[in-house]
């Protein structure tokens, strides 16, 4: 496969029900006996109350999660976003490790230690959101979780919860997560769940192949239009590029489109997880700049990939990080952040 690996209230007797003004020898006693016959068959034919089904267990079966998570508010300039891997235990405990970036704290790009050489783009060290170059998360929490019918609810020691609704898109094998609330100020997120290892992952070659045409780009951007903050949405179109060239290096891809420079990576030169970043760029710009390699504004773009527990590949969820750097004077105008993905699945 290419993978590395909610009662009805009952009427009360009265006192003369079990008694007569004239009784005859034992009618009491049959009275009494009577009325409490007829109690136990009609509390044994009462309907049951109606209660939502918790069920036993991790959502859809499934116990490692990739989650991207984030405030995308157009209202805001304080937008936030983390990509995460969740661990479900079967006694309801929950794990989580988290990359996270804000524009309270915007952060400058970082290098990957891996080079895009031979792979169509130009040859340039492939860049990252700040601090996903790391050898891991260094962002942890942990609490318990419950499934209630289809949602999911997270509880996270003094950290807030979070409610998804989960379905399977491959049963047995893969459930999806589609963001329903938060008390944290979440508005946007995907995330998938299978029980791969952590360490399962598709391999570039096993990428490249992939037909990127069967992809969906779903996503929710915070951006500004002549210093006007929107959100950009989208849905169901497959990702700008889709023809990917394997690079020299085996942890790099590569292409080009007639104005764009774009490159697909591993987080780093060694890392053997999930995780792979998108950077692309326009060309004129670097040119514009007498450079090639551009060290402007460019798009920064951390990613987990989706396993299914067969090890097959599906895509991604992702977020953006490209913070104003090249810019100074348009501050935090010049941001793109937020949350998407790139998948099999709608």
């Amino acid at each position: 496969m290419g993978i590395i690996r909610k009662p009805e209230r009952w009427p009360m007797l009265s006192a003369t029900a079990c008694t007569d003004a004239a009784p005859r020898p034992g009618r009491g006693l049959r009275v009494v006996l009577a009325a409490a016959l007829t109690f136990v068959v009609g509390a044994a034919l009462m309907p049951a109350v109606a209660q939502p089904a918790t069920a036993a267990g991790a959502p859809a079966g499934m116990h490692r999660f990739v989650v991207a998570v984030g405030k995308v508010d157009a209202g805001s300039r304080q937008n936030w976003v983390r990509l995460a891997n969740y661990s479900l235990t079967a006694d309801g405990k929950a794990y989580e490790s988290h990359f996270h970036w804000t524009q309270r704290s915007p952060g400058k790009r970082s290098y990957t230690g891996v080079r895009g050489v031979g792979c169509r783009a130009r040859s340039c060290q492939v860049q990252t959101a700040t601090g996903f170059q790391a050898s891991s998360p260094p962002r942890k929490l942990q609490g318990t979780y419950t499934v209630t019918g289809s949602v999911l609810r997270i509880q996270w020691d003094g950290n807030g919860w979070e409610e998804w609704t989960v379905s399977q898109p491959i049963e047995g094998k893969l459930a999806k997560l589609a963001f329903k609330r938060s008390s944290f100020g979440a508005t946007h997120g995907y995330g998938y769940g299978s029980n791969a290892k952590w360490n399962d992952r598709a391999s570039m070659a096993t990428i490249a192949a992939a037909d990127h045409g069967e992809f969906r780009h779903d996503y929710h951007l915070w951006k500004t239009n002549s210093g006007k903050p929107y959100v950009d949405e989208g849905s169901g179109s497959p990702f700008w590029m889709r023809d990917w060239q394997r690079c020299d290096s085996a942890r790099c891809l590569g292409g080009t489109t007639t104005a764009t420079q774009y490159y697909l990576g591993t987080a780093n030169s060694s890392s053997t997880d999930r995780r792979n970043t998108l950077w692309h760029w326009r060309t004129a710009l670097a040119d514009n700049r007498g450079e090639y390699c551009y060290t402007g504004n460019s798009h920064v773009k951390p990613m987990m990939q989706i396993i299914d527990s067969d090890g097959g590949f599906h895509g991604w969820v992702a977020v953006e990080a490209s913070f104003n750097e090249s810019s100074p004077s348009q501050g935090r105008d010049a941001d793109d952040i937020g949350v998407f993905q790139i998948s099999r699945f709608p």
